[in-house]
């Protein structure tokens, strides 16, 4: 199903393409904000052996960059943006061994990293130099490292394909722009974390700030 709805994307962008009054493409470098504040997301407890158990909770997360390219098609003052982009982010966790004997109570510190292809399909409206744009965006795994493998009974299992949906606004001076865009998403953070077999995540979603320079060709 989600080959599908990429495929069905691509040739309605293909076919609104031969229609279109103005076609342009270029490239977008950004930063973005951390994905999750720690504030925001509760423990997970994962039962481990027998009584003891960890838990984990969000220490810290680090501002990510990406980098890719975009196509724009206009239709007077209506327009559609597929991108494909490249980003990174991590994060960092606190993992604390419990134990039915306080003495043998142990934290530490351990961080995950990942790199996914984002693959956003905008509709605006453009009035003079502003854009208004929204839209959905599927998030595409490509790779992830993590401190986190030492630990007895830990697997990461990402889905290939997740989905979320930017909003923002734009602004054009000739061929640079600048782009400010909320994100969020419609999966629970953490959803790969499975240990002993078990699924674990948690309860909220991430969310971020994504700040872009593009330059139009």
């Amino acid at each position: 199903m989600k080959k599908i709805i990429i495929l069905a994307l691509c040739f309605a962008f293909a076919q609104f393409s031969l229609q279109a009054q103005s076609f342009n493409w270029g490239i977008k470098l950004g930063l973005s904000t951390p994905d999750v504040k720690p504030a925001d997301f509760n423990p997970v407890k994962i039962i481990n052996r027998g009584a003891d158990s960890l838990l984990l909770r969000i220490s810290d997360s680090d501002y990510g960059y990406h980098g890719g390219l975009w196509a724009r098609v206009k239709f007077g003052r209506f327009m559609i943006q597929p991108e494909v982009v490249f980003n990174t982010s991590s994060v960092t966790y606190k993992l604390t061994s419990l134990s039915r004997n306080p003495a043998n109570t142990l934290d530490s510190v351990r961080k995950e990293s990942f790199k996914n292809i984002d693959i956003p399909v905008i509709f605006g409206v453009k009035t003079g130099s502003l854009r208004l744009n929204a839209g959905p965006v599927g998030h595409l795994s490509i790779g992830s490292t993590s401190d986190l493998t030492n630990v007895s009974g830990y697997a990461a299992k990402f889905q290939t394909l997740t989905f979320g949906y930017q909003a923002g606004i734009g602004l054009d001076f000739g061929a640079l722009g600048i782009d400010i865009r909320y994100e969020g998403n419609f999966t629970n953070f953490g959803d790969h974390l499975v240990f002993g077999g078990t699924k674990y995540n948690f309860s909220n979603t991430p969310s971020r700030l994504l700040v872009s320079m593009a330059i139009g060709f």
